[in-house]
């Protein structure tokens, strides 16, 4: 059976249900019910990352050949896996990360070329939501003119759900864009025409 995004999107939501479950019963498990009780225990919840994407979610990468993005827009719909992306001829860069505020290299592609083929271009408004329904929208050409890239990989592996993969849009130092931080859509499920 071949994967879809709307699989990963189902494992990455079954991963968050999970936590999210486990942190309410442990707040519910905290307290015996008689506060007064010297023998009162609580537990202790604390967060062991400090990643700037969320809390750290164990998910199982995207299968070879699973789509990780759907492009939508006037000239059709496309999806596309890691390996279609790597296939346009990815480029190396290095970027101040203002979200980790670190350098980090990342291999990208540029988003206008996932963007032409569905005839995402020009003044035509685009959306792009992220696999927590994080969404902005702005013109196709505000995110080729900013310098968008879509990058894939960070010092050359897959980017981790943790770490906003396995897809997230970036922007290179000094690049137009860069400065736009509501730009900067991480762990990316779709763009499509608005």
């Amino acid at each position: 059976m071949k994967a879809t995004s709307a699989s990963w999107s189902l494992r990455v939501a079954l991963a968050s249900s999970c936590v999210v479950g486990a942190a309410l019963l442990a707040g519910a498990c905290s307290s015996s019910g008689n506060e007064d009780s010297a023998s009162s225990t609580t537990a202790k919840v604390t967060e062991t990352t400090k990643n700037p994407y969320g809390a750290a979610i164990a998910v199982d990468p995207p299968a070879p050949g699973e789509s990780v993005l759907a492009v939508t827009g006037p000239a059709g719909d496309k999806t596309y896996s890691l390996d279609q992306l790597a296939a346009f001829g990815p480029k190396q860069v290095t970027i101040q990360e203002p979200f980790v505020k670190k350098t980090q290299t990342f291999t990208a592609i540029p988003l206008e070329a996932l963007l032409t083929p569905s005839g995402l271009t020009g003044a035509q408004k685009i959306n792009t939501v992220a696999l927590n329904d994080y969404d902005y929208a702005n013109t196709a050409e505000s995110f080729v003119n900013g310098g968008a890239l879509l990058a894939y990989e960070l010092d050359g592996k897959p980017i981790p759900y943790d770490q906003g993969g396995p897809v997230r849009i970036i922007f290179p130092t000094g690049a137009s864009g860069a400065s736009n931080l509501d730009a900067w859509n991480w762990s990316l499920r779709s763009i499509s025409a608005q």
